[in-house]
């Protein structure tokens, strides 16, 4: 297997000539996507083919005396080391379950060589970013490109580009780690876990996770079904943004919070990103998927390779003040990271189980990823959190700042920590069919805001929204909350019209005793004359939507009444909720 980077085209740079680094590894195979890999490989089919949006810029130093040839070699050896810099993903589903990962154990990588006039770290940034800007072709290409900088004719660092289905934020530590000890010609022992032995343990019988799908159904059942129950907007072009912060007053803050109730920053963070989003979408309930490492299951610690997977945190916020949110919000946290390791497939199942009985797809598009190593800061500036003035001069450090837009995301909300070590690096991504370019700012501002405040008072959560400058979202008249879900009563009625086909059919709230109920009144014909067919049809055609929810209940007559609010009164053919696990619910689509 070949791989060559693009010809790159940066200010500052002289194109020698590319040199080949020849490679051959322990062993070489084929088997199954791991987990972690399934994961990369669904979000990558959200993408038109090409996208760069899954590559990974990334630099390495080379310090010392080391000449051309040696950096040559510790490439070689770096790819000879991880079989995932060796691995092709050859398609064969959407879902990732057939699509295999295949170890070369030997082939070439051509490296590209360029003098830097000046600042060549700085070159090799720009030239990574360049290499990482064309999309991998994932079954052909080898998940690495690299080219390496020199000043004055030595070599002075090294630029990649990665694919995101080969490393992650914990192999990309990992490889910076073990660089400067291949420059310099060590010889390491090589990983004794690598992905094809991470799909091998998790094709075992009985598989492993059996704990992490009991906690997902927990969650799932606990959870609202989105988020974003509410009336999309029209979207800004591109229609995905994602801003930045770097405020070492906000990492201050929530490391004090941290301290005085016990819990991690992590899940500090966890919380008020709960906060924010329930405050701008009407919820006192947030639910969120949080990337988890999962590098405390057999073998992982050591593996290069992605090993991460969402797994679901459920945050009740309640009516209290944020203090007090934090410990539930801690264990929920915790819990989530101890069961993120789980066989995709079976999550899918109890996704689609729970969608089936809830009556509407279940939209949980709202992420945070903590990247932080170990999920601390390491060196934050030496100031008491207590000191409301030192804490205040603090905050004239924080800078915002764009990242990008794009066309395509697979979140309608994704909030996520930066490796930074002495400040709270964070950045907010909103979908604006759903929310406003600038509440991605104000989200930031918002949590820096709400944090420092928290150090010194406590903070309802019914003032977070003004604390951080929000606008909650208005629902138009006819929606109402049911459980923890917001619905559209017109749309869901009109959608049940528009399922029978006649037009004849009404939905009804019952707000009597418990629990508020739905109950859908139709006209019953060929294919839509049991509760269960009547509720597959709805489920169909509510697919995608959250402002609609099916009836709770189905009553079934024999022609419509004279008058539209005489349906209770006529004669029933047949009448039940439809909601039980069926077989007919196996046609409804893969819920992604």
């Amino acid at each position: 297997m070949t791989a060559s980077p693009p010809t790159a085209q940066v200010a500052g740079l002289t194109a020698l000539p590319p040199r080949t680094v020849e490679f051959r590894g322990a062993r070489g195979g084929q088997a199954a996507l791991t987990w972690g890999q399934q994961g990369i490989w669904r979000s990558t089919r959200w993408l038109d083919d090409g996208d760069p949006y899954f590559n990974l810029p990334w630099t390495l130093p080379v310090t010392g005396d080391a000449g051309l040839d040696a950096v040559l070699r510790a490439v070689g050896r770096l790819v000879e080391r991880h079989e995932t810099l060796r691995t092709a993903f050859v398609p064969g589903g959407e879902d990732g379950r057939s699509t295999v990962q295949r170890v070369s154990r030997e082939g070439r990588l051509t490296v590209g060589v360029y003098e830097a006039a000046a600042k060549p770290m700085s070159a090799a940034r720009a030239l990574a970013a360049e290499l990482a800007a064309t999309g991998f072709d994932y079954a052909a290409e080898l998940p690495i490109r690299c080219a390496v900088v020199c000043r004055r004719g030595k070599p002075r660092a090294l630029a990649l580009a990665l694919s995101h289905l080969a490393l992650d934020g914990w192999s990309l530590s990992m490889v910076a780690e073990e660089w400067p000890r291949l420059v310099a010609g060590e010889d390491l022992p090589g990983p004794d876990w690598q992905p094809l032995d991470q799909a091998a343990f998790e094709a075992s019988d009985p598989p492993p996770g059996g704990q992490a799908l009991r906690h997902w159904r927990n969650a799932l059942a606990s959870a609202p079904r989105s988020m974003f129950d509410f009336p999309a907007r029209e979207p800004e072009e591109p229609r995905f943004v994602r801003h930045g912060m770097e405020s070492p007053s906000a990492a201050v803050a929530a490391q004090a919070l941290a301290a005085r109730h016990g819990v991690t920053t992590s899940s500090v963070l966890t919380v008020a990103c709960a906060a924010l989003l329930g405050a701008v979408t009407g919820h006192d309930t947030a639910a969120m998927q949080l990337i988890v490492s999962n590098r405390h299951h057999q073998g992982t610690e050591a593996m290069a390779g992605p090993a991460a997977q969402d797994g679901l945190c459920v945050v009740d916020l309640g009516d209290g003040t944020f203090a007090d949110a934090l410990p539930g919000g801690h264990r929920s946290t915790m819990a989530t990271y101890r069961n993120g390791h789980y066989d995709p497939a079976l999550v899918l199942a109890a996704w689609q189980a729970e969608a089936w009985r809830r009556g509407a797809d279940i939209d949980l598009d709202a992420f945070f990823n903590d990247v932080r190593r170990a999920g601390r800061w390491q060196g934050l500036p030496p100031v008491d959190a207590r000191d409301a003035g030192a804490l205040a001069a603090l905050r004239d450090r924080t800078r915002t700042f764009f990242v990008g837009a794009y066309p395509a995301v697979k979140a309608k909300i994704f909030f996520a920590t930066g490796p930074a070590a002495s400040t709270c690096e964070f950045y907010v991504l909103v979908d604006t069919a759903f929310l406003p370019s600038d509440v991605a700012v104000r989200m930031l501002t918002g949590l820096e805001e709400l944090l420092v405040l928290a150090v010194a008072e406590e903070v309802p959560l019914d003032h977070v929204a003004k604390i951080a400058g929000l606008d909650p979202v208005r629902r138009p008249a006819g929606w109402t909350e049911i459980g923890r879900d917001w619905v559209s009563l017109p749309e869901t009625e009109a959608l049940l019209r528009r399922v029978c086909g006649t037009g004849a059919a009404a939905v009804a709230l019952d707000e009597g005793e418990g629990p508020a109920r739905l109950t859908g009144y139709l006209v019953a014909r060929p294919g839509l004359d049991t509760p269960e067919a009547v509720h597959t049809a709805f489920m169909r055609a509510a697919a995608g939507r959250t402002d609609v929810l099916a009836p709770h209940h189905y009553v079934l007559c024999a022609e419509p009444p004279a008058d539209p609010g005489g349906w209770p009164g006529l004669p029933r053919l047949t009448e039940g909720g439809g909601r039980e696990p069926s077989p007919l619910n196996e046609p409804l689509g893969k819920v992604t």
